[in-house]
């Protein structure tokens, strides 16, 4: 069977490694710029807004098991790189 890479998952991990690490909840999440688009897929698909349309609202911050953080695009992670700040 083929592995998928879930982005939500995997931001869920970096956040509760980071939780286990600090002991404290982190306040924003950075992504690839590609890991961002797949994001507002992600978001415009929970929504029901429907396929993804240009000029879509801007996803500034993201809910989480944890609370919400704050997204950062960060043009130098590759494209599945997920790092809580």
């Amino acid at each position: 069977m083929k592995q998928v890479y879930d982005l939500i998952e995997s931001i869920n991990d970096k956040v509760m490694e980071y939780l286990k690490r600090t002991g404290l909840v982190p306040s924003s999440i950075a992504i690839s710029p590609g890991s961002y688009r797949r994001l507002l897929e992600i978001t415009a698909w929970e929504e029901r807004i429907g396929n993804l349309i240009i000029g879509c609202r801007q996803l500034k911050e993201i809910e989480t098991p944890f609370g919400k953080l704050s997204v950062i695009i960060d043009e130098l992670l590759a494209n599945t790189a997920v790092e809580v700040v």
